[in-house]
């Protein structure tokens, strides 16, 4: 069964003590950077993703870890360890603004932030969600800290000559079911990621990205009823998850994590 997020798990204190206490194996670094290797300075393999990593100890806190899903490019990612089970690795974290999402095709593929706030890139989303059958996992928080989430039974995204489209399965939780409601015109299954500088929407006035979206990526419809991108705690930020959040002045935190649905 899935809960509600324990907040400790996700921000705050308990984060930076993770922080602090691991990556020691594969080496400590401040920003989302990624690397071509995929062996630790130990001479280790270095995991494809968190599930795998806590499969080899299940003693691991949540906090900062290098992963390698694709077997050739290594990224320090946050991941879940505590939360419904652990093994979660964030694709998406953001909690302050500190990093801007209005980004183009290339930035949305290749990933960009750092270990504070960060898109994982496409591309390595398509490589986690491919190495077997993967879950997603939403977490949004309120400003007055309470926390809402939304799981889906199956999340994959396919590669960049598709156009990094999305499939979901079926969606439970409290948040409600944004990412596919009742209109079919704002649901985001089976749609491909859309950017300022490639358009692959279906909206026939312009660009989602550019008049909806504040510049953020994401998988347009015509054009959305959520969308986790935009301008951070800004009215420009257009229903991140209507009709429970209206505009991103109303947010907090948000998270998007994945995980493989058996090891």
């Amino acid at each position: 069964m899935i809960g509600i997020v324990r907040q400790r798990d996700v921000f705050g204190k308990v984060e930076q003590r993770a922080v602090i206490k691991f990556c020691v194996d594969i080496g400590r670094t401040e920003t989302h950077k990624s690397s071509s290797s995929c062996i630790s300075k130990s001479g280790r393999k270095i995991m494809p993703d968190c599930l795998q990593l806590l499969l080899e100890d299940r003693t691991r806190p949540s906090g900062n870890y290098t992963i390698c899903p694709g077997g050739d490019e290594a990224r320090l990612v946050y991941c879940g360890m505590e939360t419904e089970g652990g093994g979660w690795t964030v694709i998406l974290k953001r909690h302050d603004g500190s990093v801007n999402f209005a980004r183009n095709w290339t930035e949305y593929k290749e990933g960009f932030g750092d270990i504070s706030e960060y898109w994982i890139g496409n591309e390595m989303i398509h490589q986690l969600t491919t190495i077997d059958h993967s879950l997603l996992y939403i977490v949004i928080t309120h400003l007055n800290g309470s926390q809402l989430y939304e799981i889906y039974d199956y999340f994959l995204v396919s590669n960049e000559t598709d156009g990094y489209r999305i499939s979901l399965g079926e969606g439970s939780g409290t948040l409600g079911n944004s990412m596919m409601p009742s209109n079919p015109l704002r649901g985001i299954k089976g749609m491909r990621f859309t950017t300022t500088d490639r358009d692959k929407e279906y909206w026939v006035h312009g660009n989602c990205a550019v008049s909806h979206g504040g510049g953020g990526g994401w998988w347009y419809n015509d054009c959305h009823d959520a969308m986790l991108t935009g301008p951070y705690g800004k009215a420009e930020w257009n229903k991140p998850w209507y009709p429970v959040y209206y505009t991103g002045e109303q947010i907090k935190a948000v998270q998007m994590m994945t995980k493989r649905r058996n090891p």
